[in-house]
């Protein structure tokens, strides 16, 4: 007679527990990612409000109107940097979603120039280096007059 008891483990493991413990663990890894990507996200605002200021700086002499409407839109995109570096991603997240029901309009037509604006990107990636030398190019100028 053999005993299969020996085969067997003494306690059941506690698959919900284990369950629990690896869904907290990458939510916790998915928040620390989410923060890495916001704080860069407003480094990156924050410097498009400094060029904001800048050039509101140069334009005051040519067009005062222009350079205080560049100013009061850059001092928005500070406002911006300051609250991407304050609140969570999940916060942001929330903020997005309310705004996108309150104006549906409004976030789908920034969806769509954001999306424009990439794509005008990518395509222009894209299209340096994909572009050809022509068959000459390793020809030097000499003796050509360009038109």
């Amino acid at each position: 007679m053999s005993d299969t008891s020996q085969y067997q483990p003494k306690t059941k493991p506690d698959l919900g527990a284990a369950v629990s413990e690896i869904k907290t663990a990458l939510t916790g890894k998915a928040e620390e990612l989410a923060d890495r990507s916001t704080e860069s996200g407003a480094a990156a605002v924050s410097a498009l409000g400094k060029t904001a200021a800048t050039l509101a700086g140069s334009l005051e002499e040519q067009s005062p109107a222009v350079a205080d409407y560049v100013r009061s839109t850059g001092q928005r995109i500070d406002r911006l940097a300051d609250d991407l570096r304050d609140k969570s991603a999940g916060e942001l997240l929330t903020m997005a979603t309310d705004f996108g029901k309150r104006q549906p309009l409004a976030l789908l037509a920034g969806s769509a120039i954001v999306g424009f604006a990439l794509s005008r990107i990518v395509k222009a990636g894209m299209g340096a280096s994909a572009e050809p030398a022509g068959p000459r190019a390793d020809e030097p100028n000499v003796g050509r007059i360009d038109v």
